[in-house]
């Protein structure tokens, strides 16, 4: 039986940093996933599909409105099946990177289902064939997947998870979308900029729950002039199939849609405990870990999707490299205090921190500093003028949150998180010469209105 130090179930952005920086301390180490699946869900899935397909979709857009910078575009037209070819030549291209990573750093790769059978042991299940690896440590990078309660429809041709709608062949002519989160905004844009009628249904009555609030107010007009039919505070009930369409009832009212798109979050992949002997202990769902992410089983550890915090890919990440720390004897615990959260439609959303009403009642001293990109040299150059930057700092000059949205917040996000995580004040940060014109210029006016020392208002 093969005998490793540490055994990896999940490939995904937890998952194969881990195996990779373990085998670089000379650890032997396998790792246990299906080979469409190394990468997890943010690479096959969720985010850099997603991303591919929004990258189409924002040039469509610039396209129709390349009037607007001096050019004449007639009729711009496109083919939906070539911009699901280049979404999937980005996804096998850096799914073929880690596999060589695996190869280049002594990585043992195993295709297949894992099943932990004991503290040191599991099972591994490809094409009908069976066999068992043994292991010192073994840690469960095992992500998320779709989360549909039972009461939602079964039928994937009709009733999408994210899966489904990121191989599907064609455009719908309309699509209901169930949730108005990530998930659902980005993949409504994409749909909407190629055709669609979408109508996003959030129960909640914000879009992006845990987006700062007043922040989510300003943007629900921004999406709905860009195509999105939005409802907030509502629920999608009577779900059904109705002759070949999807029917259902929104605020009392009947309505029939080609598709529908159920993104209304998503669970732990747990499907590795399925006949196993072992117990974990779970808290909300998700297997309850101590500060070395051990399970209630010791030899045995948990960490990204499948732990407590956010399920962000580049949490996982961080986790990982946490670990592989604590695996090497160093003394570290992780910290959560600033985890950025990225929306990548168009205009995008970021934040850290904490929102402005969480940031009033941790701190009722608490500054603001906004700065709107209309006042942005590069914003406005670049046509991309319309969004804001909101900075909240506590009496002290400390950073308590930011939250972006407009022109790459995405990229945008990483200066107050670094702001927030080595605990940097406003006053030493806006010692930071900032190069122009630059976006970054706006989060530095921000931070200066804060503090009451901005000088463009």
């Amino acid at each position: 039986m093969n005998t490793f130090d540490l055994l990896i179930l999940g490939g995904g952005p937890g998952g194969y940093p881990l195996a990779l920086r373990m085998a670089k301390h000379g650890w032997k180490v396998g790792l246990v996933d299906y080979p469409a699946s190394v990468g997890g869900t943010c690479l096959n899935w969720g985010c850099i599909p997603t991303k591919a397909l929004l990258a189409s979709a924002q040039m469509y857009h610039c396209l129709k409105t390349a009037d607007s910078y001096g050019f004449g575009v007639n009729s711009p037209n496109f083919d939906w099946s070539r911009i699901q070819d280049r979404k999937n030549a980005v996804v096998t291209r850096l799914r073929g990177g880690i596999e060589q990573l695996f190869k280049k750093n002594g990585v043992t790769f195993f295709p297949g289902r894992a099943t932990l059978l004991t503290d040191t042991e599991i099972q591994v299940e490809f094409e009908g064939k069976f066999q068992k690896l043994q292991s010192k440590k073994i840690v469960l990078a095992i992500g998320s997947e779709p989360s549909v309660p039972a009461i939602f429809p079964q039928d994937r041709s009709l009733f999408w998870t994210s899966d489904e709608a990121l191989h599907t062949k064609e455009i719908p002519p309309s699509l209901l979308i169930a949730g108005g989160g990530v998930i659902g905004l980005e993949l409504g844009q994409v749909f909407a900029e190629f055709g669609a009628k979408v109508t996003v249904v959030e129960m909640m009555p914000q879009i992006l729950p845990g987006l700062d609030t007043a922040t989510a107010k300003r943007l629900l007009p921004v999406f709905r002039k860009l195509g999105l039919e939005i409802l907030v505070g509502q629920k999608v009930e009577d779900l059904q199939e109705t002759d070949s369409q999807v029917s259902a009832s929104i605020a009392g009212e009947k309505r029939m849609f080609a598709k529908a798109l159920l993104a209304i979050g998503r669970k732990v992949n747990l499907s590795c405990l399925h006949g196993s002997d072992l117990e974990l202990n779970l808290e909300n769902g998700k297997i309850k870990v101590n500060e070395n992410f051990q399970t209630s089983v010791n030899s045995v550890f948990a960490i990204g999707d499948a732990v407590v915090g956010p399920m962000l890919a580049h949490k996982a990440s961080y986790d990982a490299m946490i670990l592989s720390q604590q695996f090497m004897g160093v003394n570290v615990k992780p910290s959560y205090k600033a985890v950025p959260s990225c929306v990548f439609t168009y205009p995008e959303v970021s934040w850290v921190g904490l929102s402005e009403q969480e940031a009033k009642e941790f701190a009722p001293n608490a500054k603001v500093g906004k700065f709107m990109f209309s006042a942005n040299g590069k914003a406005l150059a670049s046509g991309e003028s319309e969004g804001q930057i909101k900075t909240i700092l506590d009496e002290n000059g400390k950073l308590l949150g930011s939250i972006i949205w407009g022109p790459e917040a995405s990229n945008l996000i990483t200066e107050p998180t670094l702001m927030r995580q080595l605990d940097i004040s406003a006053h030493d940060f806006t010692s930071v010469i900032h190069a122009h014109p630059t976006l970054a210029e706006a989060f530095l006016e921000s931070v200066e209105n804060a503090l009451g020392e901005g000088v463009h208002g």
